[in-house]
């Protein structure tokens, strides 16, 4: 593909994302059917028990620059609206294979409960150490738990 075509494809992402699967959406196609299922359980519990959304997204290089990669996972939470509305309490976890990269965007209400040093943090320390080594899913599910204990932590 050439790069204007790539462009005007990315465009057309952007301007119109495809629809959210679940709270597990695969692009990059990291994991198995059955870990996504685990994914989208352990979340969905999470969501009834809190109410707080989470929303778990890997991005294709076909949907974005590596440059742009922080603005379309926070494009994404907008758009998608994860989150209760009046809550504003929705997590996207916007993760890259291709790009190594991954951003966590936090809605307002999950700012007054996780700051972004303990976000990066649990990047750091719970996601990366296990993406490292291949493990996508083990990273992934790491990662979820960290920022479900901490918000737990904060919200007692």
């Amino acid at each position: 593909m050439t790069a204007s075509l790539l462009r005007v494809y990315r465009q057309t992402i952007w301007d119109s994302l495809p629809k959210a699967r679940g709270w597990t959406n695969d692009f990059e196609n990291l994991f198995t059917i059955q870990e996504q299922t685990n994914l989208d359980s352990i979340i969905s519990e999470y969501e009834k028990k809190t109410t707080i959304e989470i929303c778990i997204v890997t991005i294709d290089t076909m949907f974005t620059t590596k440059e742009d990669f922080d603005d379309f996972v926070l494009h994404i939470h907008n758009t998608w609206g994860v989150s209760r509305k009046a809550k504003n309490n929705g997590i996207v976890v916007g993760i890259s294979k291709a790009y190594r990269q991954m951003r966590i965007s936090n809605g307002y209400g999950i700012e007054d409960l996780l700051s972004e040093e303990e976000t990066k943090q649990i990047i750091d320390n719970d996601f990366i150490p296990l993406f490292k080594q291949s493990d996508y899913y083990g990273g992934t599910l790491n990662g979820l738990q960290a920022l479900m204990r901490k918000l737990n932590e904060k919200i007692k």
